[in-house]
């Protein structure tokens, strides 16, 4: 038995895909690691942040830096993977002070001398206008970037990372829980060239056949082609299908 068409078979990985290629470590697992669904929960509780061992625990799971000299930031790194599309995050805290709040950055860094600002803010929140016990989101709509090019070409790459910051002041009455990100995956955006000269930019399979290629999955049918109307053999399935869920058995 075959699959009628590469062309759909190119659509249907690609919806597997995502970007799942190149995750970092701290995603979470299980069957939302694939495809292009709204709504995959990170939670980054306020144990993951920077200096949170000397923090103050309530018994409802808020964390207060109460023992400080004045305020302080506090960082966590963001494990989402390339191409990640962040929605929306939804900040956990209490804020009883009459004067003191609670400040939250989502934080994107640069390497020094990366092309755009070393440090830049996407989205902020302040618990001042959010007294009492709060879960305020904050959209987001950013694409995660992981490589960022030095010159504005896009060559040579240089890393970048993403971090939440909570700026807190010393009181017990501003406490803080963690943050939940909400995002979802999404498949490669198109490139400006064609790889294959059947699968012009114009085709309407376009972007899913270069996120293959590009992935690794496929190099295409030979003669720098893809062959988009080609039956698919299930030995050729079964390529397709373990590049791209990156099956890994070994023998026991």
């Amino acid at each position: 038995m075959t699959l009628r068409f590469r062309a759909a078979a190119a659509a249907l990985t690609g919806l597997l895909l995502g970007s799942a290629a190149g995750a970092q470590p701290g995603t979470s697992s299980g069957p939302d690691n694939f495809g292009t669904q709204d709504g995959i929960d990170l939670w980054i509780p306020a144990s993951q942040f920077t200096g949170a061992q000397g923090w103050f625990i309530t018994s409802n799971g808020y964390w207060s830096p109460f023992d400080l000299a004045g305020e302080r930031d506090f960082e966590a790194y963001v494990p989402l993977p390339q191409g990640a599309f962040v929605q929306t995050m939804r900040i956990f805290c209490v804020d009883f002070h009459p004067n003191q709040s609670l400040h939250v950055e989502f934080v994107k860094y640069r390497e020094p001398g990366a092309f755009g600002p070393q440090r830049q803010v996407l989205a902020a929140f302040d618990s001042t206008d959010h007294p009492d016990f709060t879960n305020e989101s904050v959209t987001l709509d950013h694409s995660i970037d992981l490589r960022e090019d030095s010159d504005g070409g896009h060559s040579p790459f240089a890393a970048a990372f993403y971090q939440v910051s909570v700026r807190m002041a010393p009181t017990d009455f501003v406490r803080f829980k963690g943050v939940r990100l909400f995002w979802r995956r999404e498949v490669s955006p198109e490139p400006l060239a064609a790889s294959f000269g059947d699968v012009p930019t114009n085709h309407p399979f376009f972007q899913f056949v270069e996120a293959l290629a590009a992935s690794g999955i496929t190099a295409g049918c030979g003669s720098g082609n893809y062959c988009p109307d080609a039956p698919l053999t299930r030995g050729q399935m079964a390529v397709f299908l373990a590049k791209a869920l990156g099956l890994h058995w070994p023998p026991f």
